[in-house]
């Protein structure tokens, strides 16, 4: 998931020899751009050191099947009041579904930035990147009734290639990521049925470029090839998907994200295993087993110690006591000895009797306070549990999909133990957005940190509010996708995951401005909207 929070830009040096001359001229209009940004809102958004300056605002070169913005040959009029704002003015895209992704994501992005605390420094540098390698990747735009054209990407439940999260920082002020399935130009059709290759592309785009430091490729190759179907049998594997009756497992087998933290940015990605694991007739974490187990024996051996005894409750009592079910894998694009593995599992189980077993992997972790975890910790872990959960059964109906049930992914690093986090997703347990902001003023309010967590509680339900509007959020649950936490030594560490909604706000949209047009009387006593 990518995160804005970084005090280096991402943009680098130019490409490879062979696009050199089609960077010049987009390297120089990104450099207008910022300059008339700089003058006109009066923000320093070039401000590097020295003679870095001109690399670090440099983009990437342009994309054949992805046509990058340009600059309007008449600029428009400046709105001063935002970064987004006199981006937007500046910014215009070749093609309606780039366009149309940047005004719908885009303005979402920009929106939490604002309120999350960013400087305006940040919030120009993070949308400008979003413009150019982020907007132009998400696919075509809605047709003309709102619906998904050619690829239903399964990351959201209404199919936007794009989530965002925010982590709520003890500082008061948040922290956004977002993460992504980039969808290419033949995604969906016999050319490529299971969008295999847009991900990978987009990867080693932004490894010609420089774009991402320390970025290794070494574990994306071996787990893409050991967890995905092999390419040459898309034609196979996509007759086995339309097999698949859980809506979140996906077609493709990929999306993208990355970590812009203080130390430089890290890329990642996550994988769906299900479709390989079926076509093999074994279970998702089985496949995920064997392929760490897989890994060269140095890097498997750097792992062991802590992998084995969660994959030993994961498989064994785990599976019989909870009916645990493995959905990602995640890893960083890192040197292996410094990457992270996730393994993403959940089960039809609200109990906080599930809560404990799973995060202590049925005694394996210790949370106690011998081990350095406070009470108070583990008491917030609980309500935050009880937040969402606490009026619902110990065990959910058959009928509940699987998005419904709660989650654990666990992290494991060489040298690490193992560290488990929650995921719930409200929209089984709560009437509307609304009502998932309200349940988490009244958490927040109970606890220590509560005015600066209130404050930024109020600037949160601030940026959903002016971009979504009430009656959305008070009609479904739908931006809330997920809600997670972490368990530190001596405090709970808080994620939002949204959904801007972009197809279902679309079909929305359409379908009232479809009501509003006016009718007339034609002779033969029809109606028809003018």
């Amino acid at each position: 998931m990518l995160t804005a929070q970084q005090q280096q830009p991402l943009h680098g040096s130019m490409g490879t020899a062979p696009m050199r001359e089609r960077s010049i001229s987009k390297r120089q209009a990104s450099r207008e751009i910022l300059r008339e940004v700089a003058r006109k809102a009066k923000h320093n958004v070039l401000e590097s050191d020295g003679s870095n300056q001109e690399a670090q605002t440099s983009p990437t070169t342009k994309i054949n099947h992805n046509p990058q913005p340009v600059i309007a040959s008449r600029l428009r009029p400046l709105d001063r009041s935002t970064p987004w704002s006199s981006i937007n003015a500046l910014m215009r895209f070749n093609t309606k579904d780039h366009q149309f992704w940047w005004n719908t994501t885009g303005r979402f992005f920009a929106t939490l930035l604002e309120q999350a605390g960013y400087s305006a420094t940040e919030q120009y540098r993070e949308l400008f990147f979003y413009a150019m390698h982020v907007a132009p990747e998400l696919g075509p735009s809605p047709d003309s009734q709102g619906n998904v054209q050619r690829w239903r990407s399964p990351g959201t439940p209404d199919s936007t290639p794009i989530d965002f999260s925010w982590e709520w920082g003890l500082d008061g002020n948040g922290v956004v990521r977002y993460s992504f399935e980039p969808i290419g130009p033949n995604a969906g059709t016999p050319l490529d049925p299971l969008n295999s290759h847009a991900t990978e592309d987009w990867i080693n785009r932004l490894d010609r470029q420089g774009l991402v430091r320390g970025l290794d490729l070494e574990w994306y190759k071996y787990f893409t090839q050991t967890l995905l179907p092999a390419s040459e049998d898309d034609s196979r594997t996509s007759k086995t998907t339309e097999d698949f009756i859980e809506e979140t497992t996906p077609r493709a087998g990929t999306v993208v994200a990355l970590d812009l933290e203080k130390r430089g940015p890290v890329m990642k990605i996550y994988i769906y295993p299900g479709l390989k694991a079926a076509e093999m007739g074994i279970e998702a974490l089985e496949l995920v087993a064997r392929s760490i187990r897989g890994l060269p024996p140095a890097q498997y051996a750097s792992l062991k110690d802590n992998v084995e005894p969660l994959l030993d409750y994961l498989q064994g009592e785990g599976a019989r006591k909870w009916g645990f079910e493995t959905g990602i894998l995640s890893i960083d694009l890192l040197d292996p000895a410094d990457a992270r593995i996730k393994i993403y599992v959940r089960a039809p189980h609200t109990s906080v009797e599930y809560l404990m077993d799973a995060l202590t992997l049925g005694g394996r972790l210790d949370l106690s306070e011998a081990s350095g975890y406070s009470k108070k910790a583990l008491a917030d872990l609980v309500d935050f549990w009880n937040m969402l959960l606490g009026d619902s059964p110990d065990e959910l109906p058959t009928g509940h999909p699987g998005r419904a049930r709660p989650g654990f992914y666990y992290t494991v690093k060489a040298g690490k133990p193992v560290s488990p986090k929650v995921y719930i997703s409200p929209f089984w347990f709560v009437k509307n957005d609304k009502e998932v902001m309200q349940r988490m003023r009244n958490y927040l309010s109970t606890r220590e940190d509560e005015p600066d967590m209130l404050g930024q509680m109020a600037r949160y339900e601030g940026a959903l509010e002016s971009y979504f509007g009430d009656q959305v959020l008070e009609k479904r649950c739908g931006s809330h996708y997920y809600v997670g936490c972490a368990l530190q030594k001596d405090q709970l560490r808080l994620v939002t995951y949204l959904t801007p909604q972009t197809f279902e706000c679309e079909r929305e949209r359409l379908q009232n401005s479809e009501a509003k047009r006016p009718t007339t009387e034609t002779q033969g006593g029809e109606t028809r909207s003018e």
